[in-house]
């Protein structure tokens, strides 16, 4: 064993002095700026020394404690202000291997720098600091940066750029220049929803001038309800969410309620400070409510162990073990595991403190099974909010309002008797959302010819020849429903009887939708009126009997029908082609089977009375329904694992190396308590508990709950945290790259009432946000040198999205993309064979129709064999928190995106939506259109001719090899052709695949 011996003067100016050490002469030593513990020393020992000179006893050598000055100073390792009487001097800078520390067996040499660092630190005096994580926050005063003096000062933004800036000055360096507009929207829509604008989103934005443009989308983001779903997300990884159990067996689970209330917490803007203690202790809340017990989910993750010869105590220990180490990570960002077994080697928590700790969460009432419960219906997870109930209100009384103003206009004629002029449109084009194929028949006419998929939805692209040079407009659409002996009972419908369900017609012009404004038809079955077909609902609809009246079991249905649709405004005629939609999302196969479509560009409809009661009471009608639409269905009650308390907690003994069959009943129970050295208010033992804990982890005596959030949430924006580390505040992590930074935003945080969307607005607002990701051609050789790795943010970093990202945004380029937020999981389309490997093999059933395109974190997640997608693309397991995603790019993930069936399926959804629906006829349009679908941004010259000479090559590829395209696309020849389908299809896979598109600029 080495032991730290004294040193004479001489040996200690041999081996001390820069000069001498570094080969150098007097003149040429570097000189250090003042030494800083927590930045400079801290560190040092922390990597090099501690791991045998620290906190555990049981691993200290030499009896030395150098985490500790006092003892260091008793033992003579350091000497204050006589580095040359200090034998830590002599021991780290000895030429004798066996007396050099650290020893060579560490694998742990100081570098040259380091030991000087330490030598000027003694010399300075050794003064410690306190660990600068476990310091109070105290709000640092902002920069004041005067404009004579610092020439980068307006453009500051808010006061975090102030901090920024001030770095920056400090090492020399200069911001960028803030990004395209175009890039600044997709940067925001990523960031703040996990999604793409569409092209309309970004036309606005780049057509809009006014000063606050960017404020103004900002704010309707964060209103967005999908702005819980993206930051529910990064949530669901610190909670180690998924829906199985785990272990071998990991059987499915229902957890999916607590899911969602983190989705509402988040959307509702939920204080942080109350959102922590619901989840750790809604329980223990006076009269808790169900919601409240359900967010007690948070714990209740843990995995469970259904494998025979499971012992409860075992099973209720790693319950435990896991939420102390959950607790730990997330709210205090320390590697409190660490003091499982032993006390921790670096950090100051010792052995008896997780103990402590521990006991906590030791009156949970938990067993190895599913346990305590709470049943709930899919519509409780998602009340409104006060201010949306209130915006609700306001737009049902204004419906009530127009309501009596229609009713009290001028009686308005028939529709059915105006003078329309009815022209027949020419379809061009047909395409159906699911499985069923549309034939354009001689006449016209179109027909379903295949078994219709559930809820299908069908767009035809028309076109109308003009009458005369006046008729440059579209005011009303004919349905005309038609019988066809292919069809059951002769239809019109698909459905058994011949009968059909109309949920929505739409008229589309590019991306622009038209809404009408009025509907008759010439019969309606009984609650099944024809205004049904206009009123934006999903669960209502236009539908027909036999003339009115219910018929016998086998009668042919063989009476065709008419609806005319009166359109809120003309829809102007124009190079972008037209397409109208038929949606059928109320029962399955309950598809129009056989019809045609006429247009009117007749501009009497224009005249007749009471048209703006009219259009407004329809646009209100659409503005409450996409309220509505946003809620799950009441659905039927599930129940949902909840934590609950034991009347009397079991005792808490310290864990011989964390063993729970050898508890040191010797020293007696511990008491409940927080680690000592975070400085806290004593937490009497008498009568805390679970509820008294989430309380200080909120407290402002708390050092490090709110450093900790603020950090993560940064990092989410600029790809690292403020601290490197951001799952580590302990000794071991690094220290902050703007400390003073940190504190301002964990005291802003604070202050603002814990508020996460004041926090959010306040970053994404800062120019320092708002920068080019692109590096500066003229700073790279500086950068290089003074920061590589763009800590100082002199520019914005380019992110890898996360795993659901990815997937989510294809599907939104697609137009596929089902917005419905919370309820049950469902099942993406994935190879098959994924569960033949393991112990209990599970169902698939692939989800359908609109739950098909549900966004990907919706997805059933086992832990044994979790979704390929997302594994590739570095998704964890949940069997343990997830505080941060490890990134990579692999060739992996370029194959899975080019030849997952699920990328395909999405990418021929794109295809269909260029070929179909976009603003454009030519080529060149479509690739513009589709680019911009993908990457936001206009392509520039060469990145389209690329595009077009390989839509070019793709289509003689398959026009030449039609049985390839067929298999392609799964697709028979019609409008499309399956070549044209085909070539698309590989341009969209293409776009799917290109770094931009998976990156966050």
């Amino acid at each position: 064993m080495k032991y730290f011996v004294r040193t004479s003067l001489l040996a200690f100016a041999l081996f001390s002095h820069p000069a001498l050490c570094l080969g150098q002469d007097a003149a040429s030593a570097p000189v250090l700026p003042s030494i800083d513990f927590n930045r400079d020393v801290r560190p040092i020992l922390s990597n090099h020394c501690f791991q045998c000179h620290g906190k555990d006893a049981d691993a200290r050598e030499a009896n030395l404690q150098l985490d500790v000055r006092s003892v260091a100073i008793e033992m003579l390792a350091i000497v204050p202000k006589h580095p040359d009487e200090s034998s830590i001097v002599a021991r780290i800078t000895s030429d004798d291997q066996d007396e050099r520390m650290p020893p060579a067996s560490a694998n742990k040499p100081l570098s040259e720098k380091q030991i000087a660092i330490l030598k000027q630190w003694i010399s300075e005096g050794a003064n410690y600091e306190e660990h600068w994580a476990f310091q109070k926050v105290v709000r640092p005063e902002t920069p004041t940066l005067a404009a004579a003096s610092q020439p980068d000062a307006a453009w500051c933004r808010n006061e975090i750029d102030t901090f920024i800036l001030q770095r920056l000055t400090a090492e020399s360096l200069h911001p960028s220049p803030q990004a395209e507009k175009a890039v600044l929207i997709r940067r925001l829509y990523q960031d703040l929803l996990g999604l793409l604008p569409t092209v309309t989103e970004t036309d606005h934005f780049l057509e809009d001038t006014s000063p606050d443009a960017f404020e103004q989308l900002v704010d309707r983001l964060l209103h967005s309800p999908h702005y819980g779903e993206r930051w529910g997300r990064h949530w669901l990884d610190q909670a180690r969410y998924a829906d199985s159990n785990g272990y071998t067996i990991d059987s499915p689970r229902v957890m999916w309620p607590y899911r969602d209330w983190v989705i509402n917490a988040l959307n509702t803007d939920m204080p942080f400070d109350q959102f922590t203690i619901t989840q750790l202790a809604g329980d223990l809340l006076p009269d808790a409510t169900k919601s409240q017990k359900v967010a007690t989910g948070f714990h209740r993750n843990t995995m469970i162990n259904e494998e025979g010869g499971v012992k409860p105590d075992q099973f209720r220990h790693e319950a435990l073990i896991d939420r102390v180490n959950t607790t730990g990570a997330v709210w205090l960002g320390l590697t409190v595991g660490c003091a499982q077994c032993h006390s921790h080697k670096f950090d100051p928590i010792s052995h008896d403190e997780y103990y402590q700790f521990y006991a906590f969460f030791n009156g949970a009432a938990d067993t190895n099974n599913v346990g305590e419960t709470v049943e709930v219906r899919e519509d409780e997870m998602f009340g409104w909010s006060e201010t949306l109930q209130t915006h609700l209100q306001e737009l049902q009384d204004l419906q009530q309002e127009q309501i009596a103003v229609a009713k009290n206009s001028p009686a308005q004629p028939m529709l059915a008797e105006l003078p329309w002029n009815w022209q027949a449109a020419k379809v061009t084009a047909v395409r159906a959302s699911g499985s069923s194929i549309l034939k354009i028949d001689e006449d016209g006419s179109l027909l379903v010819k295949s078994e219709p998929a559930a809820n299908d939805s069908l767009s035809m692209t028309v076109e109308l020849p003009k009458i005369d040079d006046t008729a440059n407009q579209i005011t009303a659409v004919r349905l005309r429903t038609l019988t066809h002996a292919s069809l059951p009972s002769n239809g019109p419908g698909t459905a058994g009887n011949g009968n059909f369900i109309l949920t929505d017609i739409a008229l589309k012009q590019g991306s622009a939708e038209s809404r009408f404004v009025q509907a008759w038809a010439d019969h309606s079955q009984s609650d099944y009126p024809v205004d049904n077909a206009i009123d934006g609902r999903s669960n209502t609809g236009w539908s027909i009997n036999v003339n009115g009246a219910q018929v016998a079991l086998g009668t042919r249905m063989n009476a065709p029908h008419t609806a005319i649709f009166r359109l809120a405004q003309p829809v102007i005629l124009s190079a972008t082609p037209l397409v109208v939609v038929l949606k059928h999302e109320l029962n399955m196969n309950y598809l129009v089977g056989h019809f045609a479509l006429d247009l009117s560009t007749a501009s009497v409809v224009l005249e007749t009375p009471g048209d703006e009661s009219l259009t407004r009471l329809t646009e209100i009608k659409h503005r409450i329904n996409e309220l509505e639409e946003l809620l799950p269905g009441k659905g039927n009650g599930v129940r949902q694992m909840v934590i609950n308390e034991l009347e009397k907690p079991p005792e808490t003994f310290v864990l011989t190396r964390g063993d729970f069959l050898h508890p040191d009943r010797e020293h007696g129970a511990l008491a409940l308590g927080i680690p000592a050295t975070l400085n806290i208010a004593e937490i009497k033992p008498t009568f805390s508990s679970r509820l008294d804990l989430a309380r200080w982890l909120v407290s402002r005596e708390n050092p490090l709950t709110a450093r900790v959030t603020v950090n993560r949430i940064w990092a989410r924006y600029f790809g690292r945290g403020l601290v490197e580390t951001e799952n580590d505040f302990g000794f071991q992590g690094t220290p902050p790259s703007n400390s003073a930074l940190l504190d301002w935003l964990a005291a802003e945080f604070m202050e603002s009432g814990w508020s996460l969307k004041h926090l959010h607005r306040l970053i994404v607002t800062s120019a320092v946000y708002r920068q080019s990701s692109e590096q500066n051609p003229d700073a790279d050789a500086t950068l290089a040198v003074i920061d590589p790795s763009n800590r100082f943010l002199s520019r914005q970093n380019r992110i890898r999205v996360e795993a659901e990202i990815v997937r989510d945004m294809a599907a939104a380029a697609a137009g596929l993309l089902t917005e419905k937020v919370g309820g049950p999981g469902n099942y993406l389309p994935q190879p098959d064979g994924i569960y033949d490997f393991t112990q209990n093999k599970k169902d698939w059933p692939t989800s359908t129709g609109a739950n098909r395109y549900r966004r990907t974190m919706y997805t059933m997640f086992y832990r044994s064999a979790p979704y390929p997608l997302l594994s590739t693309f570095d998704a964890p397991d949940f069997s343990t928190v997830c505080t941060m995603r490890v990134r990579s790019n692999t060739p992996l993930q370029s194959l899975t995106v080019a030849n997952d069936p699920l990328f395909t399926d999405l990418a021929k959804g794109l295809a269909k939506r260029i070929i179909n629906t976009a603003a454009a006829t030519s080529d060149t349009d479509r690739c513009v259109e589709m680019f911009r679908l993908c990457l936001t941004r206009t392509p520039d010259m060469t990145e389209l001719n690329l595009l077009l000479n390989f839509h070019s090559r793709e289509l003689s590829r398959f026009t030449s090899n039609p049985a390839d395209a067929g298999s392609f696309v799964n697709q028979s020849d019609t409008m499309p052709t399956a070549a044209q389908l085909a070539a698309w299809t590989s341009v969209a896979r293409t776009l799917f695949n290109t770094d931009e598109f998976v990156s966050r600029n």
